[in-house]
Protein backbone atom coordinates (compact mmCIF):
# COMPACT_ATOMS: atom_id res chain seq x y z
CA UNK A 1 0.00 0.00 0.00
CA UNK A 2 1.47 3.19 -1.17
CA UNK A 3 2.09 6.08 1.30
CA UNK A 4 -0.88 8.87 0.87
CA UNK A 5 0.56 12.09 -0.15
CA UNK A 6 1.03 15.27 1.53
CA UNK A 7 -2.01 17.73 0.94
CA UNK A 8 -0.40 21.55 0.24
CA UNK A 9 -1.88 22.45 3.77
CA UNK A 10 0.61 19.89 5.34
CA UNK A 11 3.25 21.08 3.15
CA UNK A 12 3.00 24.74 3.81
CA UNK A 13 2.53 23.04 8.05
CA UNK A 14 5.65 21.31 7.84
CA UNK A 15 7.68 23.88 6.14
CA UNK A 16 6.39 26.96 8.35
CA UNK A 17 7.66 24.23 11.34
CA UNK A 18 10.16 23.90 10.04
CA UNK A 19 11.22 27.37 10.00
CA UNK A 20 9.98 28.21 13.28
CA UNK A 21 12.26 25.61 15.10
CA UNK A 22 15.30 27.20 12.83
CA UNK A 23 14.37 30.93 14.04
CA UNK A 24 14.11 29.95 17.73
CA UNK A 25 17.81 27.82 17.76
CA UNK A 26 19.35 30.46 16.13
CA UNK A 27 17.74 33.33 19.32
CA UNK A 28 19.16 30.43 21.56
CA UNK A 29 22.53 32.71 21.23
CA UNK A 30 21.15 35.37 22.94
CA UNK A 31 19.76 33.58 25.88
CA UNK A 32 16.30 33.65 26.70
CA UNK A 33 13.93 35.20 23.56
CA UNK A 34 10.65 34.49 22.22
CA UNK A 35 9.25 31.23 22.20
CA UNK A 36 6.10 29.54 20.47
CA UNK A 37 6.82 25.94 21.29
CA UNK A 38 3.67 25.51 22.43
CA UNK A 39 2.10 26.51 19.60
CA UNK A 40 4.19 24.02 17.88
CA UNK A 41 3.21 21.39 19.58
CA UNK A 42 -0.71 22.58 19.92
CA UNK A 43 -0.63 22.71 15.95
CA UNK A 44 0.73 18.88 15.49
CA UNK A 45 -1.33 17.49 17.73
CA UNK A 46 -4.73 19.02 15.99
CA UNK A 47 -3.08 18.42 12.24
CA UNK A 48 -2.49 14.41 14.05
CA UNK A 49 -6.62 14.56 14.50
CA UNK A 50 -6.84 16.06 10.94
CA UNK A 51 -7.66 19.15 11.61
CA UNK A 52 -4.78 20.58 9.04
CA UNK A 53 -6.67 23.84 8.37
CA UNK A 54 -6.96 24.91 12.13
CA UNK A 55 -3.21 23.51 13.00
CA UNK A 56 -2.18 26.22 9.96
CA UNK A 57 -3.99 28.94 11.14
CA UNK A 58 -2.06 28.51 14.81
CA UNK A 59 1.35 27.98 12.72
CA UNK A 60 0.74 31.34 10.95
CA UNK A 61 -0.09 33.09 13.86
CA UNK A 62 3.13 31.86 15.69
CA UNK A 63 4.93 32.99 12.97
CA UNK A 64 3.90 35.98 12.95
CA UNK A 65 4.19 36.98 16.95
CA UNK A 66 8.10 34.99 16.93
CA UNK A 67 9.01 37.73 14.03
CA UNK A 68 7.54 40.60 15.99
CA UNK A 69 8.47 39.79 19.21
CA UNK A 70 12.41 39.07 17.65
CA UNK A 71 12.13 42.58 16.43
CA UNK A 72 11.80 43.86 19.54
CA UNK A 73 14.25 41.82 21.15
CA UNK A 74 16.57 43.02 18.38
CA UNK A 75 15.83 46.31 18.60
CA UNK A 76 15.76 46.52 22.83
CA UNK A 77 19.22 44.38 22.48
CA UNK A 78 20.74 47.42 20.39
CA UNK A 79 19.53 50.15 22.53
CA UNK A 80 21.33 48.56 25.39
CA UNK A 81 24.32 47.84 23.70
CA UNK A 82 24.49 51.86 22.50
CA UNK A 83 24.26 52.98 26.65
CA UNK A 84 26.90 50.40 27.14
CA UNK A 85 28.90 52.20 24.25
CA UNK A 86 28.21 55.44 25.95
CA UNK A 87 28.83 54.70 29.16
CA UNK A 88 31.80 53.28 28.20
CA UNK A 89 32.55 56.44 26.29
CA UNK A 90 31.84 58.74 29.31
CA UNK A 91 34.73 57.63 31.37
CA UNK A 92 36.87 59.60 28.97
CA UNK A 93 37.64 56.74 26.16
CA UNK A 94 36.88 55.78 22.93
CA UNK A 95 36.44 52.08 22.37
CA UNK A 96 36.26 50.43 19.03
CA UNK A 97 32.27 49.42 19.16
CA UNK A 98 31.05 51.81 16.62
CA UNK A 99 31.79 49.46 13.30
CA UNK A 100 29.92 46.32 15.21
CA UNK A 101 26.87 48.47 16.43
CA UNK A 102 26.58 50.08 12.50
CA UNK A 103 26.85 46.47 11.30
CA UNK A 104 24.16 45.07 13.43
CA UNK A 105 21.91 48.59 12.69
CA UNK A 106 22.91 48.10 8.80
CA UNK A 107 21.51 43.84 9.18
CA UNK A 108 18.40 44.61 11.33
CA UNK A 109 17.23 47.54 8.67
CA UNK A 110 17.56 44.76 5.64
CA UNK A 111 15.42 42.36 7.61
CA UNK A 112 18.80 39.82 7.56
CA UNK A 113 17.82 38.39 11.22
CA UNK A 114 20.22 36.04 11.10
CA UNK A 115 23.23 38.15 10.75
CA UNK A 116 21.77 40.56 12.92
CA UNK A 117 21.49 37.79 15.33
CA UNK A 118 25.64 37.00 14.53
CA UNK A 119 26.38 40.59 14.55
CA UNK A 120 24.55 41.36 18.08
CA UNK A 121 26.22 38.51 19.92
CA UNK A 122 29.56 39.20 18.78
CA UNK A 123 29.39 43.11 20.07
CA UNK A 124 28.05 42.10 22.63
CA UNK A 125 30.81 39.94 23.28
CA UNK A 126 33.24 42.53 22.86
CA UNK A 127 31.61 45.14 25.13
CA UNK A 128 31.92 43.12 27.90
CA UNK A 129 34.75 42.01 27.62
CA UNK A 130 36.09 45.98 27.49
CA UNK A 131 34.20 46.97 30.23
CA UNK A 132 35.49 43.87 32.24
CA UNK A 133 39.46 44.82 30.90
CA UNK A 134 38.77 48.19 31.61
CA UNK A 135 37.09 48.16 35.04
CA UNK A 136 40.82 46.40 35.83
CA UNK A 137 43.04 48.60 34.40
CA UNK A 138 41.17 51.52 35.88
CA UNK A 139 41.45 49.84 39.71
CA UNK A 140 45.52 49.62 37.97
CA UNK A 141 45.47 53.34 37.96
CA UNK A 142 43.73 54.19 40.44
CA UNK A 143 46.38 52.26 42.38
CA UNK A 144 49.04 53.97 41.01
CA UNK A 145 47.62 57.28 41.27
CA UNK A 146 46.98 56.99 44.82
CA UNK A 147 50.48 55.55 45.47
CA UNK A 148 51.69 58.88 43.44
CA UNK A 149 49.88 61.21 45.33
CA UNK A 150 51.09 60.05 48.76
CA UNK A 151 54.62 60.10 48.17
CA UNK A 152 54.46 63.05 46.23
CA UNK A 153 52.99 64.77 49.44
CA UNK A 154 56.11 63.60 51.24
CA UNK A 155 58.18 64.93 48.85
CA UNK A 156 59.72 61.25 47.88
CA UNK A 157 61.53 61.66 44.45
CA UNK A 158 60.03 59.78 41.34
CA UNK A 159 61.57 61.02 38.34
CA UNK A 160 60.34 60.18 35.40
CA UNK A 161 57.78 57.83 36.87
CA UNK A 162 55.07 60.69 37.29
CA UNK A 163 55.09 62.00 33.77
CA UNK A 164 54.70 58.54 32.40
CA UNK A 165 51.00 58.22 34.12
CA UNK A 166 49.86 61.26 32.88
CA UNK A 167 51.05 60.50 29.34
CA UNK A 168 49.25 57.16 29.67
CA UNK A 169 45.94 58.72 30.76
CA UNK A 170 46.43 61.29 27.97
CA UNK A 171 47.01 58.47 25.00
CA UNK A 172 43.74 56.79 26.40
CA UNK A 173 41.95 59.94 25.41
CA UNK A 174 43.08 60.44 22.53
CA UNK A 175 42.98 56.73 20.41
CA UNK A 176 40.77 54.18 19.63
CA UNK A 177 41.07 51.31 21.93
CA UNK A 178 41.00 48.17 20.60
CA UNK A 179 41.32 45.12 22.70
CA UNK A 180 45.23 44.92 21.57
CA UNK A 181 45.47 48.63 22.60
CA UNK A 182 43.73 48.00 26.35
CA UNK A 183 46.32 45.01 26.55
CA UNK A 184 48.95 46.74 25.72
CA UNK A 185 48.15 50.19 28.46
CA UNK A 186 47.41 47.36 31.38
CA UNK A 187 51.16 46.38 30.57
CA UNK A 188 52.48 49.74 30.66
CA UNK A 189 50.32 50.69 34.10
CA UNK A 190 51.65 47.00 35.78
CA UNK A 191 55.21 48.52 34.50
CA UNK A 192 54.33 51.85 36.03
CA UNK A 193 52.81 50.10 39.48
CA UNK A 194 56.13 47.98 39.26
CA UNK A 195 58.54 51.48 39.32
CA UNK A 196 56.81 53.07 42.09
CA UNK A 197 57.00 49.50 44.26
CA UNK A 198 60.85 50.52 43.40
CA UNK A 199 61.44 53.92 44.09
CA UNK A 200 59.17 54.67 47.23
CA UNK A 201 60.66 51.52 49.34
CA UNK A 202 64.17 53.27 48.95
CA UNK A 203 62.91 56.85 50.31
CA UNK A 204 60.63 55.12 53.07
CA UNK A 205 63.91 53.51 53.97
CA UNK A 206 66.35 56.52 54.43
CA UNK A 207 63.30 58.28 55.94
CA UNK A 208 63.12 55.82 59.02
CA UNK A 209 67.16 55.66 58.96
CA UNK A 210 66.63 59.51 59.38
CA UNK A 211 64.34 59.02 61.83
CA UNK A 212 65.93 56.65 64.16
CA UNK A 213 68.98 58.65 64.44
CA UNK A 214 66.83 62.10 65.38
CA UNK A 215 65.21 59.46 68.33
CA UNK A 216 68.29 58.60 69.41
CA UNK A 217 68.20 62.07 71.45
CA UNK A 218 65.69 61.18 73.66
CA UNK A 219 65.35 58.40 76.34
CA UNK A 220 63.58 55.47 76.38
CA UNK A 221 60.84 56.18 79.11
CA UNK A 222 60.16 59.44 77.38
CA UNK A 223 56.31 58.63 76.83
CA UNK A 224 56.05 61.13 73.20
CA UNK A 225 59.26 59.43 71.55
CA UNK A 226 57.50 56.19 72.71
CA UNK A 227 54.74 56.94 70.33
CA UNK A 228 57.18 58.24 67.53
CA UNK A 229 58.97 54.69 67.93
CA UNK A 230 55.85 52.59 67.74
CA UNK A 231 54.72 54.26 64.28
CA UNK A 232 58.82 53.70 63.04
CA UNK A 233 58.46 49.99 64.05
CA UNK A 234 55.08 49.71 62.36
CA UNK A 235 55.94 51.46 59.19
CA UNK A 236 58.91 49.40 59.16
CA UNK A 237 56.77 46.08 59.49
CA UNK A 238 54.60 47.26 56.93
CA UNK A 239 57.41 48.33 54.73
CA UNK A 240 59.02 45.01 54.68
CA UNK A 241 55.72 43.08 53.85
CA UNK A 242 55.54 45.07 50.72
CA UNK A 243 52.57 47.56 52.12
CA UNK A 244 53.22 50.70 51.00
CA UNK A 245 50.22 52.62 51.38
CA UNK A 246 50.20 51.37 55.20
CA UNK A 247 53.96 52.01 55.48
CA UNK A 248 53.73 55.95 53.83
CA UNK A 249 50.48 56.59 56.46
CA UNK A 250 52.81 55.54 59.63
CA UNK A 251 55.54 57.65 58.01
CA UNK A 252 53.15 60.58 57.70
CA UNK A 253 52.32 60.20 61.32
CA UNK A 254 55.26 59.84 62.23
CA UNK A 255 56.49 63.13 60.79
CA UNK A 256 53.82 64.77 62.72
CA UNK A 257 54.59 63.28 66.40
CA UNK A 258 58.42 64.17 65.50
CA UNK A 259 57.27 67.85 64.57
CA UNK A 260 55.64 68.06 67.70
CA UNK A 261 58.27 67.02 69.75
CA UNK A 262 60.55 69.22 68.09
CA UNK A 263 58.09 71.62 69.52
CA UNK A 264 57.73 70.89 72.71
CA UNK A 265 58.71 73.59 75.31
CA UNK A 266 60.56 70.91 78.05
CA UNK A 267 63.29 69.17 75.37
CA UNK A 268 64.02 66.18 77.29
CA UNK A 269 67.43 65.71 78.07
CA UNK A 270 70.07 64.20 75.48
CA UNK A 271 70.89 60.23 75.68
CA UNK A 272 73.96 59.56 77.24
CA UNK A 273 76.08 57.69 74.64
CA UNK A 274 77.74 55.30 77.46
CA UNK A 275 76.89 55.26 80.63
CA UNK A 276 79.74 55.62 83.84
CA UNK A 277 79.70 52.00 84.45
CA UNK A 278 80.68 51.61 81.03
CA UNK A 279 83.85 54.22 81.06
CA UNK A 280 86.99 52.86 80.91
CA UNK A 281 85.65 49.03 80.67
CA UNK A 282 87.84 46.05 79.48
CA UNK A 283 86.70 43.96 76.13
CA UNK A 284 86.28 40.97 78.61
CA UNK A 285 84.10 43.55 81.08
CA UNK A 286 82.22 44.14 78.00
CA UNK A 287 81.43 41.13 76.47
CA UNK A 288 80.24 40.31 80.09
CA UNK A 289 78.04 42.92 80.62
CA UNK A 290 76.60 42.38 77.03
CA UNK A 291 75.92 38.60 77.75
CA UNK A 292 73.77 39.72 80.32
CA UNK A 293 71.66 42.18 78.48
CA UNK A 294 71.01 39.42 75.58
CA UNK A 295 69.91 37.05 78.15
CA UNK A 296 67.73 39.60 79.50
CA UNK A 297 66.41 40.68 76.56
CA UNK A 298 65.79 37.37 75.68
CA UNK A 299 63.74 36.52 78.78
CA UNK A 300 62.03 39.16 77.67
CA UNK A 301 61.42 38.26 73.90
CA UNK A 302 59.84 34.81 75.62
CA UNK A 303 57.32 36.64 77.15
CA UNK A 304 55.89 37.75 73.63
CA UNK A 305 53.19 36.03 72.00
CA UNK A 306 55.23 33.31 69.67
CA UNK A 307 53.06 34.11 66.48
CA UNK A 308 53.31 38.43 66.82
CA UNK A 309 55.49 40.36 64.26
CA UNK A 310 57.59 41.53 67.30
CA UNK A 311 58.42 38.15 68.65
CA UNK A 312 59.60 37.45 65.11
CA UNK A 313 61.64 40.26 64.94
CA UNK A 314 62.75 40.11 67.99
CA UNK A 315 64.24 36.72 67.81
CA UNK A 316 66.14 37.68 64.72
CA UNK A 317 68.08 39.98 66.27
CA UNK A 318 68.70 38.21 69.59
CA UNK A 319 70.55 35.72 67.00
CA UNK A 320 72.20 38.15 65.07
CA UNK A 321 73.29 39.92 68.69
CA UNK A 322 74.53 36.53 69.24
CA UNK A 323 76.53 35.73 66.45
CA UNK A 324 78.15 39.38 66.81
CA UNK A 325 79.53 38.52 70.59
CA UNK A 326 80.83 35.15 69.26
CA UNK A 327 82.18 36.74 66.54
CA UNK A 328 83.79 39.49 69.60
CA UNK A 329 82.19 42.66 67.43
CA UNK A 330 81.05 43.73 70.40
CA UNK A 331 80.13 47.48 69.46
CA UNK A 332 77.69 45.71 66.87
CA UNK A 333 76.31 43.40 69.27
CA UNK A 334 75.42 46.53 71.74
CA UNK A 335 73.81 48.66 68.80
CA UNK A 336 71.58 45.33 67.78
CA UNK A 337 70.77 45.29 71.59
CA UNK A 338 70.13 48.62 72.19
CA UNK A 339 67.41 48.17 68.82
CA UNK A 340 65.82 45.37 70.16
CA UNK A 341 65.65 47.42 73.84
CA UNK A 342 64.02 50.05 72.10
CA UNK A 343 61.88 47.91 70.20
CA UNK A 344 60.84 46.32 72.63
CA UNK A 345 59.87 49.44 75.27
CA UNK A 346 57.98 50.77 72.24
CA UNK A 347 55.54 47.74 72.09
CA UNK A 348 52.06 48.55 74.43
CA UNK A 349 52.91 46.53 77.89
CA UNK A 350 50.54 43.17 77.81
CA UNK A 351 47.40 43.29 79.47
CA UNK A 352 47.05 41.88 82.59
CA UNK A 353 45.27 38.83 83.76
Amino acid sequence: MHPTAASPEEEMAATISRDLRGKMELLGDLGRGPDVTSELCQAALIQAEGRVAEALDILRSAQGRLDTETEQLLDHRLRLLEDRRRALQATGVHFALGTDIERLRSALESGDRAEAVGWLVEAERRAGQFESDWRGLQGLLAQIQGLRNEATELGFPLGEISSELDGLRERLRGTEVTEDVLDTFAQESAQILMLLHDAIPASLEAELERTMTALERFPDDHPPAAVARRLHLDAGRNLKKGRLTEAIQRVRELRRVLSELERSPARPPMRERAGPSTIGESEDEMLDRLLKKARSLAGRVRTLPPESDTSHEAAVQIREATDLLRARHLKEADATLTKLMRMLASESPPPRT
